[in-house]
């Protein structure tokens, strides 16, 4: 048993070792190159900003992906995408894989770059 663990720790220490490796190699990009990111908000953060600019309910928004995708939902986050509000909304579709899908935080409709996200490498 003690092995089975010390083997574990070894293949995490090695990723680990490797991830850093490939980020010090990448390639330095230039800021307007890069293409946006998601900076997402704490749930105080996401709570006061609902409140304040009138968005979509994020449950309703994340009940009717999940029903769309035919897939359980695990949650969703408000997250700042360039200059929109968007909910990144966890899905856990029937064959075992994750899935996170962009919603507008305004409309509550599918947001266009959430098309083919996949989170899972399974």
């Amino acid at each position: 048993m003690r092995s089975a663990g010390r083997c574990w720790r070894r293949a995490l220490t090695v990723a680990a070792l490797a991830a850093t490796g490939a980020c010090l190699r990448a390639p330095a990009t230039r800021a307007e190159d890069a293409p946006a990111r998601l900076q997402c908000f704490t749930m105080a953060q996401a709570r006061s900003k609902m409140e304040a600019q009138k968005l979509a309910d994020p449950f309703r928004c994340m009940r009717d992906v999940a029903l769309r995708l035919q897939a359980e939902p695990l949650g969703a986050r408000l997250c700042q995408l360039g200059e929109g509000l968007i909910y990144e909304i966890s899905l856990l579709r029937r064959d075992g894989h994750i899935v996170k899908i962009l919603v507008d935080a305004f409309s509550g409709r599918p947001h266009s770059s959430s098309i083919g996200v996949d989170s899972t490498e399974n």
